[in-house]
């Protein structure tokens, strides 16, 4: 950014009921970018965002790739597990449709005694 940008910013921070959002727009600049200058005009040392980080007593802990292939591999096995138990407690009952799908002679012909009484 220029010398004359920062200038044109300055200027235009002077007005108080000028936002930062209204200046941004009007230069084409975003609102942080405002508001960053306006600090340095100020003199204040705060950074604008800081980094979210973890306490320094606190290390990261980190699990090999074969724990996690065996937790894997552990739900996989308990989801079969399930499924193999699921599958042999349900009870096997007959079908109800017979087997053999030609009739047998001898019992499903018989002569319709209604139909010619002798």
């Amino acid at each position: 950014m220029s010398a004359a940008d920062r200038e044109r910013i300055a200027e235009l921070l002077e007005d108080e009921t000028r936002s930062f959002r209204s200046i941004g727009r009007e230069l084409g600049l975003s609102d942080w970018t405002i508001r960053k200058i306006a600090r340095e005009l100020d003199g204040d040392p705060r950074p604008m965002k800081r980094r979210r980080q973890r306490p320094q007593e606190m290390p990261a802990e980190e699990t090999s790739p074969l724990v996690g292939w065996l937790v894997l591999g552990g739900i996989v096995f308990g989801v079969a597990f399930v499924i193999w138990a699921g599958a042999r407690s349900v009870p096997v009952q007959p079908p109800d449709f017979p087997t053999n799908p030609y009739p047998q002679s001898s019992s499903e012909r018989r002569l319709d005694e209604t139909q010619y009484p002798e």
